[in-house]
């Protein structure tokens, strides 16, 4: 679709839902009323799950133009804002956490100035560190226990099964033992983190996955260790590829 059409139809409006008289608020409430709605992790469908996160993405693509006053001008057809002072100028404004530094950014939610050294880039733009914690509120859900939920459940799955995967795959031999471990590394990360999302009621938390993290190498360091000790240094090998690629499949489907 060329911009053109884009930009007659108003898709982006109907993508959120909204008039084209909305004011910002009401873009930005309604932005994360929908993002909420529509996370992939909280569907057990895989269907449902693609459905949601392709909605997510047409969802942020609207609000990064909508959500910014001088994109959305432009995608409306109408002189972009520009602050000026009373020379003509473009207005200098002074960063609200450094006072003694010029800067013509303001974040894109709350319309204060700050200076590149305190806007953190978003996929809606630039914001200042308190909406972007404020936004994370809303992100982050998790309750207090739900770390020590994650650190328990993580440990209790691998201090079980790391011992016996090394023991198979001991048993299997060098060539299939190692290939094996690569082939089942990332699906068991997978289902040990599907495991702990479920323990903690798929809620998510700031730490709650380098808590989870650490639960799972606790959890395979003795199992590791008795099998280094009883079938030598390659056995041991194959446990540690299988447990890497499982940490690394697990991590980021906690964050």
């Amino acid at each position: 679709m060329t911009d053109h059409n884009r930009q007659s139809d108003k898709e982006l409006y109907r993508t959120l839902d909204l008039n084209e008289d909305a004011d910002q608020e009401e873009i930005a409430q309604q932005f994360r009323r929908l993002q909420l709605l529509y996370q992939p992790e909280s569907l057990e469908s895989a269907a449902d799950r693609a459905y949601a996160a392709q909605k997510l993405a047409e969802i942020e693509e609207a609000y990064e133009i909508l959500g910014d006053p001088a994109r959305r001008a432009i995608y409306d057809g109408k002189p972009a804002p520009i602050v000026v002072g009373h020379d003509g100028e473009p207005e200098s404004l002074t960063c609200a956490n450094h006072p003694d530094r010029e800067t013509l950014l303001r974040c894109n939610k709350c319309g204060k100035p700050i200076c590149i050294d305190c806007a953190v880039r978003t996929p809606v733009g630039y914001r200042c560190n308190q909406c972007v914690r404020e936004q994370q509120s809303i992100y982050f859900n998790a309750l207090g226990r739900d770390n020590i939920v994650a650190l328990v459940v993580g440990f209790a799955l691998t201090v079980v099964v790391a011992p016996i995967v090394g023991f198979l795959l001991g048993r299997i031999g060098l060539f299939f033992g190692f290939f094996i471990a690569f082939i089942i590394g990332s699906g068991a990360g997978t289902l040990v983190a599907r495991i702990i999302r479920r323990a903690v009621g798929n809620r998510r938390g700031r730490n709650l996955p380098y808590m989870a993290l650490a639960g799972i190498i606790l959890g395979v360091a003795p199992g590791a260790f008795v099998i280094f000790i009883l079938f030598g240094p390659l056995p041991f090998l194959m446990l540690l590829l299988f447990a890497g690629l499982a940490i690394a499949s697990a991590f980021p489907q906690l964050r």
